[in-house]
């Protein structure tokens, strides 16, 4: 089981805001920009609570 300190966090978190960086270019240059909007803005809300929660924790 993954245990969910800071370090666990914070590189989840790294990996979605890339995530969310690469299908924010998508939604420009995809022709399916609904699916692109929808899953740019999941994958940043997700993000964001994980930041969060490392900040949380670290503090």
């Amino acid at each position: 089981m993954v245990s969910f300190d800071h370090y666990t966090l914070g590189y989840l978190s790294f990996a979605l805001m890339s995530l969310a960086m690469l299908s924010g270019a998508f939604i420009f240059i995809s022709k399916r920009r609904d699916f692109w909007i929808k899953f740019h803005v999941v994958v940043s809300v997700i993000g964001y609570i994980l930041m969060f929660l490392t900040i949380w924790l670290v503090r």
